[in-house]
């Protein structure tokens, strides 16, 4: 009787645990709807803190799809803002990179390239991606040219009617 209890209790443990280990599979990649509104989220949270500080602002948030970097029949969309400090000299365009680049680590996202991975005087680099999302984001300040900022954020690449 007790060998009888002892194996359905066994039984029963390993069928959770097959059922938990299905499901502990990487999680499904987002619809390119949903990783969309991301980029266009942490986008403008990463513009809220430096747009009041720039001129000649442009932006490019999201809305059409583009093939620049995907295989025939894929898209993605692009998060794109170009612009110049009102102040360089008062606005530590570097130091600002830095402060965008932790904005985006806060969100999630984890850095894979820095300005030491460049190593150029003056221009201060930071590429992030988010893992759950795959977002990516390369934040550009740069002290000599113009614009001073530059940020791209983007999807990965998706089918074109998926």
């Amino acid at each position: 009787m007790r060998l009888r209890a002892f194996s359905r209790a066994v039984a029963a443990a390993l069928a959770c645990f097959a059922v938990l280990a299905g499901c502990a599979g990487e999680p499904e990649p987002p619809t390119l709807a949903d990783a969309t509104r991301q980029l266009v989220s942490d986008g403008d949270a990463l513009m809220a803190s430096i747009e009041a500080d720039l001129t000649g602002l442009t932006k490019q948030r999201a809305e059409q799809d583009r093939t620049t970097s995907c295989t025939s029949g894929e898209v993605q969309r692009y998060f794109m803002v170009k612009g110049d400090f009102a102040d360089p000299d008062r606005q530590d365009v570097l130091s600002r990179i830095g402060l965008l680049k932790g904005k985006l680590q806060a969100l999630g996202y984890q850095e894979v390239v820095d300005e030491l991975d460049i190593l150029e005087d003056g221009l201060g680099v930071s590429v992030l991606t988010h893992a759950e999302s795959r977002l990516t984001f390369v934040l550009v300040g740069r002290l000599s040219e113009k614009p001073n900022v530059l940020i791209a954020g983007k999807t990965e690449c998706y089918p074109r009617n998926g």
